[in-house]
């Protein structure tokens, strides 16, 4: 079991195809894609967090994607994501969260939401979250797990509907930790 984070999905989510100038030339095909990109990455044994706006269609479409989803899938809501809408997901999903959820993992605290959170440039303490599509993090300890992030796209150089790994984000998150040591020691001699 490996767990795994993405979010910003927009299953059949027509504008998406422009707003982030998704590479497909219609909805049906990006779902289709995304949803092959997910399951060769992911088990039935995994665990996803989804951080938020997984699909932008009626209730039987959700189900449809989500029951062709390998994993367990645990979803936190999102803008796009409509309490009505999720409370039908229930019986298909590990876990859902309203609001976000809390894990550590190497002595690292993380924060899962869907909007980024300002938790302050602290070592050891990260903001993993989605919403803001392609545009950059305010803080350096902010992931975006967005499919259309640069994070995924450029560093982790993944498929749309493909998930990062905990452990790929731990590397990711040991790369940063001189700089965000740097910066809280810069913050903590002008106090």
């Amino acid at each position: 079991m490996t767990m795994y984070f993405i979010s910003d999905t927009h299953f059949s989510h027509r504008n998406i195809l422009d707003f982030e100038n998704r590479p497909y030339y219609s909805v049906e095909e990006m779902d289709e894609i995304m949803i092959e990109n997910w399951n060769s990455t992911i088990s039935n044994e995994d665990i996803v967090y989804h951080l938020g706006d997984f699909c932008l269609s009626n209730q039987d479409r959700h189900i449809e994607i989500i029951k062709r989803l390998n994993g367990k899938i645990r979803i936190v809501k999102g803008n796009h994501d409509y309490s009505n809408t999720m409370k039908k997901l229930h019986p298909y999903l590990d876990e859902y969260h309203e609001v976000g959820q809390y894990i550590k993992a190497s002595k690292q605290q993380i924060w899962l939401t869907h909007y980024p959170m300002q938790i302050g440039i602290r070592p050891k303490k990260w903001s993993i979250s989605g919403h803001i599509h392609s545009y950059p993090n305010h803080d350096i300890n902010q992931l975006n797990v967005g499919c259309d992030s640069d994070l995924m796209l450029k560093i982790f150089k993944l498929k749309h509907g493909q998930p990062v790994s905990l452990e790929r984000l731990l590397f990711h998150m040991e790369s940063l930790a001189p700089e965000i040591e740097r910066i809280f020691e810069k913050e903590r001699g002008v106090r």
